[in-house]
């Protein structure tokens, strides 16, 4: 017996068959999904059109479940989300349901409201992109392009036709689609000028929690993103749709991968946008929660601790930190806090911190009754 069987048959799983776990099975007459029997299912006329949809002579199937009023016969697969039959066409999911508690899959099955079944076609499988003749899809929900014959998706919030780009499903005021080029989840540019994107993922800008910025002084031939939120021309560094003007654009770097709001250049250290005047750049490094050090000093973000101890000061935990002298939160010492005692507290809902007379929740000092 291989190796796999053995595996299998000592983890209680049995031998492998013929038959495939992950999609519908057809045996003793009747029809499975995985090892759900489908009791609805026309065994003589079944057939499986791809791992999650199938049909009969009486309708369509999604993860076993039926598709009321589908065209079994006209019924067609187009990928794993879209499907369609002669009048009308579907889109499907296999979703996560978060949950405080519990957490689990759900099955959405939505019909595509205005959707043209004869000229309906897929046009981003790995995006969930479709289009008719009339318009464009994302997810089953239309939306208005300029030119649909020419539209393409270049990633889940991005797309172009050969007018306009777009974010989010909207059009980039101003921009131009034939040159129109995604660079990275929050950059993109064209002929005419470069862009700065952002959602719910990102710091939101002005209040609004999602929306583009054309960015000021950029050159769209030279520009390219270095980082998730840095970028350079031949002439300028950028954070998001910020100028760093001490920058120097040929030597400047994020970082490093995971540390997003840092970055540097031969002579200089940043943080987001802001230079951090003072920071010796080959001794600095940075620590946890945002704070950094070099040889002499202690920062947080850009803000030197003129009076913190560098040789005793550490990072505690949520934003606080403490030396022989001082606790801080955030980078702001916390007056009457007792250095000596201070210590985080965890698992309790009210309070993150404590000294010998107080407690703390997020660096406000509370009474240890309160």
């Amino acid at each position: 017996m291989k190796p796999l069987h053995v595996l299998l048959s000592l983890l209680g799983l049995g031998v492998l068959v013929a038959c495939k776990k992950s999609g519908y099975q057809t045996k003793d007459g009747s029809v499975y999904y995985k090892d759900y029997l489908i009791r609805s299912a026309d065994y003589g006329s079944f057939q499986e059109l791809n791992s999650v949809f199938a049909r009969d002579k009486t309708g369509g199937y999604y993860r076993g479940i039926f598709l009321d009023s589908t065209a079994g016969a006209s019924f067609t697969a187009l990928d794993d989300h879209y499907a369609k039959d002669n009048t009308t066409v579907y889109f499907c999911d296999n979703y996560i349901d978060f949950k405080l508690f519990e957490t689990t899959r759900k099955d959405k099955v939505n019909r595509v409201v205005g959707a043209d079944a004869a000229s309906f076609e897929v046009i981003g499988s790995e995006y969930n992109y479709a289009r008719d003749k009339f318009r464009a899809y994302y997810e089953g929900v239309g939306f208005a392009v300029s030119d649909v014959a020419s539209f393409v998706p270049l990633s889940p919030q991005f797309g172009k036709d050969n007018r306009v780009g777009y974010y989010q499903q909207a059009p980039i005021v101003g921009s131009d689609g034939a040159s129109f080029v995604m660079m990275s989840r929050n950059f993109a540019k064209d002929k005419r000028a470069v862009y700065y994107f952002w959602n719910t993922v990102d710091m939101p800008i002005d209040g609004a929690t999602s929306g583009v910025h054309t960015i000021q002084n950029a050159l769209p031939d030279s520009f390219t993103a270095v980082g998730m939120y840095y970028a350079t021309d031949k002439n300028h560094a950028f954070y998001k749709d910020n100028l760093i003007p001490e920058a120097d654009p040929a030597t400047f770097s994020q970082w490093d991968e995971t540390e997003i709001d840092y970055a540097r250049d031969s002579t200089r250290i940043y943080f987001q946008q802001h230079w951090i005047k003072g920071a010796d750049r080959q001794t600095f490094s940075l620590l946890t929660d945002e704070y950094a050090q070099d040889s002499k000093t202690i920062y947080y973000h850009n803000h030197p601790l003129s009076n913190a101890d560098r040789a005793t000061f550490t990072v505690l935990a949520y934003g606080y930190a403490k030396d022989t002298r001082r606790v801080y939160y955030e980078g702001k010492a916390l007056p009457h806090a007792d250095a000596a005692s201070f210590a985080m507290i965890t698992n309790e809902a009210d309070r993150d911190a404590t000294d010998k007379t107080h407690s703390y929740a997020a660096g406000r000092r509370i009474s240890r009754t309160e």
